[in-house]
């Protein structure tokens, strides 16, 4: 005998939504562009977190982001010759497109092969660091809810609901799981950015023993090392519903990035690619030599106008 736990965040979750629009609606009472530090990070991610970077305002961005098979550091035979580093084993791929309302506010969908997964986030720039004095960082509020499309697992006679009571029977609101987060970052010098992302995520079902909810933070950097090229680099620490055999994830990467393009190729310790896959799966073990290579391949489109 099994059960399901379910969750249900909606309104709180669209509440926030609402909010972020607002805020949207009356954006150039907050905000003076004159001093503000520009090019805090290349664009709107690192190698899998989010940045406190939004498009611009009339601006078409496309994101192929690609994540080989695992390797194993360990067994150089299987993982460089027959593996060919990863890319003979199971990969993943996700097609993001994202639109810049404001420069302040964008919005985004995205479909993932993993699960078959639809995505669709919305994304606000609350702050921005100044140049001379005033604001010494920038944040920026970010939500992503996720949508799996996959076929549906039978269900066996003996699974029940959380009350141990009610026969289990999927609704198409199991499917869903969220993404809420607090950006925060600091451009330290024009060769050193650094940010912080605390996030809740919430997936509404999960099996027996696991948690809805968890608590996450990331932190992340760049480092430039040219005119054009950059050291990537992010770990997430997960606070709650850890197996005894997690591992936090790791991504170090080498980015190329210009004002229309940006190209990362990376090692990293998931094969998922949106943040609700990651912190919800369970991570290759880095710490035995399992890791895996992958690249993210931006490109943005400007409106004529601008």
């Amino acid at each position: 005998m099994t059960n399901q736990k379910v969750f249900k965040p909606y309104i709180i979750f669209a509440l926030l939504m609402l909010c972020a629009s607002f805020i949207y609606a009356q954006e150039e009472e907050f905000f003076e562009e004159d001093d503000s530090v520009t090019n805090v990070f290349n664009y709107g991610m690192l190698v899998n977190v989010q940045t406190t970077e939004t498009v611009r305002k009339g601006a078409f961005e496309l994101r192929i982001l690609h994540r080989f098979g695992e390797l194993d550091l360990k067994d150089f035979k299987s993982s460089v010759i027959d593996e060919f580093l990863g890319f003979d084993g199971s990969a993943n791929i996700r097609f993001g497109f994202h639109f810049g309302i404001s420069d302040n506010f964008q919005i985004g969908i995205g479909r993932t092969k993993i699960s078959k997964v639809f995505d669709f986030e919305g994304k606000y720039k609350l702050i921005k660091q100044k140049e001379f004095g005033g604001t010494p960082i920038s944040a920026t509020l970010y939500f992503n809810t996720a949508v799996s499309t996959r076929s549906f697992p039978e269900v066996g006679p003996n699974e029940f609901f959380e009350d141990l009571e009610t026969p289990f029977e999927y609704k198409f609101s199991h499917r869903f799981t969220y993404n809420m987060q607090f950006l925060v970052s600091r451009k330290f010098s024009d060769k050193f950015s650094l940010e912080l992302n605390p996030g809740i995520l919430v997936k509404n079902l999960v099996p027996p023993g696991e948690s809805n909810v968890l608590f996450v933070t990331s932190l992340g950097g760049r480092f430039k090392t040219g005119l054009t090229s950059s050291i990537i680099f992010e770990f997430t620490k997960k606070f709650n519903g850890q197996t005894n055999n997690y591992t936090d994830p790791i991504s170090l990467g080498f980015e190329i990035g210009t004002a229309g393009h940006a190209f990362q190729m990376f090692i990293s310790s998931s094969n998922q690619i949106i943040e609700q896959g990651i912190y919800y799966s369970q991570p290759s073990d880095y710490t035995e030599g399992k890791l895996l290579l992958g690249f993210n391949l931006k490109r943005t489109f400007l409106n004529g106008n601008k």
